[in-house]
């Protein structure tokens, strides 16, 4: 149905405004004459033209009456406020529902957080990302996979916020750390200085020697009544070895150092595409090193479903280092004394001897070691 009005035209020439009406083929119906002019019917389309043409007969025109769609639907339009408003909840309900706007990781450490943080932008969940549930049960597989001491995840979605809570392994007592769940075997040669046997069965005494291999404490054993038992061994057995290590250091030799120069290239990641802000500018970079941050994108307090991504580019050169004899030894001697005391099973030194070998190349420094191990580690 077209949109038509019913208008007054009052005073003025109106026979000649009439007799313009109709020979420009104006369509109009319904025409009724009044004391000082006429009424009719025309398209709404047709109004405007027809009311500003009046002034030129100096006659006045007066809207009566408004039929038509249009007009049904324009008081309703007139509130298109509450009509956004309601469009506008169905697009939050959604995009609350299928986009992460808040990563919040609950962990017992800040190393575990960053792990976790890093490796869920890895795999490009991120905020301003579709979720998927199929990928969120990845992630979980791959948080267990890659992320150290983990002892249990769960990832949920819910109203735009994806939580993932991390709780750490339980480590065992620091009575139960040394059991093992078969045989205890010496780790090196030895002579036997003092034993503690917690859990299982052993044939070996106190100095007694012993080469590496060789079974200290079993896993089994038959008791009196002839049955066969079987226990998670455990024990602290003490020996005096001789233990020797090595390191070699280079006369000359080559290192990538920073020279402190960089460039940036910043982008905003949204819906699995990247907007590049900043580009970097590499060209007279013959080589270089890369590092990437990102962090969530907050306006006014509010955090918007963006993610920054910097990669920052550092200028590297190939610097050369040269070590005399003297210097040299000294840096490989350094190098042992600290392969020594990383031993787990070293416990104390009785004397240390060294020994070093010269090539053209570099030295090689050996470091024979008199001391008490725990031969169980």
């Amino acid at each position: 149905m077209l949109s038509r009005v019913e208008f007054e035209v009052v005073s003025g020439f109106y026979c000649n405004f009439f007799n313009w009406i109709i020979e420009n083929e104006i369509n109009i119906s319904n025409i009724r004459c009044t004391d000082f002019g006429f009424t009719a019917v025309c398209n709404a389309g047709d109004y405007k033209k027809l009311a500003r043409t009046a002034k030129k007969y100096q006659c006045r025109t007066k809207l009566l009456k408004r039929k038509g769609i249009y007009f049904s639907l324009r008081k309703v339009l007139d509130r298109k406020g509450i009509f956004v408003g309601m469009i506008l909840v169905f697009v939050y309900i959604f995009v609350f529902s299928h986009m992460i706007w808040r990563i919040d990781v609950i962990a017992p450490t800040k190393n575990i957080t960053d792990d976790v943080y890093s490796l869920l932008y890895a795999n490009d969940c991120y905020c301003g990302a579709w979720f998927s549930q199929d990928k969120n049960q990845k992630l979980i597989q791959q948080i267990f996979m890659n992320v150290d001491n983990i002892g249990y995840v769960t990832l949920n979605f819910y109203k735009g916020i994806l939580t993932c809570k991390v709780d750490a392994t339980i480590n065992k007592m620091p009575y139960l750390k040394d059991r093992t769940s078969g045989n205890i075997y010496a780790t090196a040669d030895g002579v036997i200085e003092e034993m503690e046997i917690y859990n299982g069965f052993t044939d070996v005494e106190t100095g007694q020697t012993v080469q590496k291999g060789d079974i200290l404490v079993s896993a089994t054993y038959i008791d009196r009544n002839g049955t066969l038992q079987q226990v998670m061994p455990r024990a602290y057995i003490k020996a005096y070895c001789i233990k020797e290590y090595t390191a070699e250091v280079l006369f000359n030799k080559d290192i990538v150092i920073r020279t402190g120069e960089y460039t940036d290239r910043v982008l905003y990641k949204f819906c699995g595409k990247d907007f590049v802000i900043k580009k970097e500018n590499t060209e007279n970079y013959e080589y270089y090193d890369k590092e990437k941050f990102f962090e969530h994108v907050n306006l006014f307090g509010f955090r918007l479903p963006l993610t920054k991504e910097t990669v920052r580019f550092y200028k590297t050169e190939t610097v050369a280092v040269k070590n005399d004899r003297a210097d040299a030894e000294n840096a490989a001697k350094r190098i042992v004394d600290l392969l020594v005391k990383s031993d787990l099973s070293f416990i104390s030194a009785d004397s240390c001897e060294y020994y070093s070998n010269f090539t053209r190349q570099g030295v090689t420094v050996l470091c024979k070691v008199y001391g008490h191990y725990n031969i169980t580690r």
